[in-house]
């Protein structure tokens, strides 16, 4: 994991060994924070809601638990649970030796994983990363003369400026194209076919479908079709014009889309696009995590101590397992005086903001937000 739980030996569970290896981050949530936020009080607290997890079929196909977070992505078998920790998993017996598509897991250890996952969402609320950079920006030119695309495929290209840190959504797409009948629209990155879309033209009228299609990585990814007539207006395309973004077109020659041979042009080629880009959270934290573990852990605290106080499950265990005065308790919960974990949340909240900044110093409003900006071409 990117970050981990460091054993206490406060309590006698055997946590699983995704939890206890050394994480990426090189951080444990649980050590140098508050002395109440332990293994044994946090498993006290916490809810267990892992109840109803399938046995494992053959001829299902399971996610990665980390990103999809879903019980269906856990498994029974022979009375151990077992996590998926790979994308696109079929019959991979979880119990094969030396298997590296599941680990052997429980459901202390699921716990705690959950509430790490809660950190990481509230890391990435309180820090904004879910803003756009670019709100839906309209890339498209009305056509009036019809033309025979050259070569064999025609694409837009799509790649961050500046830094992998961003995420793109095409909100919408269109084609111009004389036809009602719909067309292929090829996916490719880095020489891999990702997707395999479709855009229907409305018999030569600009006209915009829903597609809500979001990718993001690194490298150029082309959005092709095979080469058709198309109305197009001779208008030149300024690559640099978007922010956050490079967009342009490119003509293709090969015996796939994948494997096609692309040259940059400056010409439309008929397709529209409405899209939107964000800053991407995950990407962000992964790289930055050594800057952003000082409030990676305030938050893990601040969100423990939270859950302490309003304590969820019964009203009778804070007193037997934390040992707190409801007036300290609350203290360091809500009180911006003193070094209480409210303050230290705080403190380290306004200094990873400041280092966002520094990254992203012309997409900041005095606010520490992103600003939207609207924009049509």
């Amino acid at each position: 994991m990117v970050v981990g739980i460091l054993e206490d030996f406060t309590n006698d569970v055997q946590l699983d060994s995704e939890l206890l290896a050394t994480p990426t981050s090189g951080m444990y949530v649980n050590s140098g924070g508050h002395p109440s936020v332990n293994v044994n009080n946090l498993l006290e607290f916490l809810p267990n809601t892992f109840n109803g997890i399938q046995a494992w079929s053959a001829s299902t196909t399971y996610g990665k638990y980390e990103d999809t977070r879903k019980r269906s992505d856990l498994v029974t078998l022979d009375g151990t649970i077992y996590q998926s920790i790979k994308v696109g998993n079929l019959n991979n017996s979880p119990d094969a030796p030396g298997t590296t598509h599941w680990i052997d897991t429980n459901l202390e250890s699921l716990v705690l994983k959950n509430h790490i996952y809660s950190t990481m969402d509230r890391v990435k609320s309180e820090l904004n990363l879910v803003n756009r950079l670019v709100n839906s920006q309209m890339l498209y030119e009305v056509g009036r003369h019809e033309i025979t695309l050259p070569n064999d495929y025609a694409a837009w290209v799509f790649e961050p400026k500046g830094s992998d840190y961003i995420s793109f959504r095409i909100n919408r797409i269109s084609l111009q194209k004389k036809s009602l009948t719909p067309v292929n629209v090829y996916v490719v990155n880095q020489g891999v076919l990702v997707d395999t879309l479709s855009v229907t033209p409305d018999n030569g009228r600009l006209q915009f479908q829903e597609l809500g299609y979001s990718f993001s990585g690194k490298g150029k990814w082309y959005f092709i079709i095979d080469s058709t007539d198309v109305l197009v207006d001779g208008g030149a395309i300024d690559n640099l014009a978007y922010d956050g973004f490079v967009a342009y077109t490119a003509s293709g020659t090969g015996a796939s889309p994948e494997t096609a041979t692309f040259n940059d042009g400056v010409s439309g080629n008929g397709l529209g696009f409405d899209i939107s880009v964000y800053l991407d959270p995950s990407e962000y934290l992964k790289s930055n995590l050594q800057g952003m573990g000082s409030f990676i852990r305030a938050t893990f605290d601040y969100l423990t101590l939270q859950m302490f106080l309003h304590n969820p499950n019964n009203i009778s265990n804070r007193a037997q397992r934390i040992q707190m005065q409801d007036d300290i308790l609350i203290a360091e919960a809500k009180s911006m005086e003193g070094d209480t974990v409210a303050k230290r949340f705080a403190s380290e909240r306004k200094k990873a903001v400041s280092r966002i900044e520094k990254t992203f110093d012309t997409q900041l409003n005095d606010n520490g937000g992103f600003e939207i900006e609207f924009a049509t071409v």
